[in-house]
């Protein structure tokens, strides 16, 4: 992960700071893709984010995620270039030109007390990134289905 910084030594530096966070460049290692947890919930039936999380690492077959708790949000790493070509309305693929605040390796789940990012599903080893298409079925899926309050109004 920290060779996607252009000096790899600040990962490590930001990762050892109170916010064990490092913000690091798309585009060129990996491209990441936004997806709204109601997206997500609803691509895996769940409210449970640990069941939610489970799901996710079958479904993307034990690609990385990142779970940013406060801003509500996912984020599945994707081979560089995938922005290019996303297609998915229901979430947004971020690349080159944008940074993403990454979670030190270890932060596997939600700290207590605190809303700080972890890894939702871990990184199973350097290189190892999830399918375009198992992000896009989630997305597309996840943004097809109703929302609750939009079946209860029925």
């Amino acid at each position: 992960m920290a060779s996607a910084h252009p000096s790899p030594a600040t990962p490590y530096a930001e990762w050892d700071s109170e916010t064990r966070l490092a913000l690091l460049p798309l585009g060129r290692i990996f491209d990441a893709v936004r997806i709204p947890v109601a997206v997500a919930h609803r691509a895996f039936a769940g409210h449970d984010v640990s069941v939610v999380c489970r799901r996710m690492a079958r479904h993307l077959h034990g690609g990385p995620v990142i779970h940013d708790p406060e801003g509500r949000r996912y984020y599945a790493l994707v081979p560089p270039g995938t922005a290019r070509d996303w297609q998915a309305p229901a979430a947004q693929c971020l690349g080159e030109g944008t940074y993403l605040g990454v979670p030190h390796p270890t932060l596997t789940e939600l700290a207590p007390g605190t809303r700080l990012l972890y890894w939702a599903v871990p990184m199973a080893r350097p290189g190892k990134l999830c399918q375009m298409s198992d992000v896009l079925t989630v997305a597309m899926v996840g943004g097809a289905l109703p929302h609750e309050s939009d079946v209860a109004g029925s």
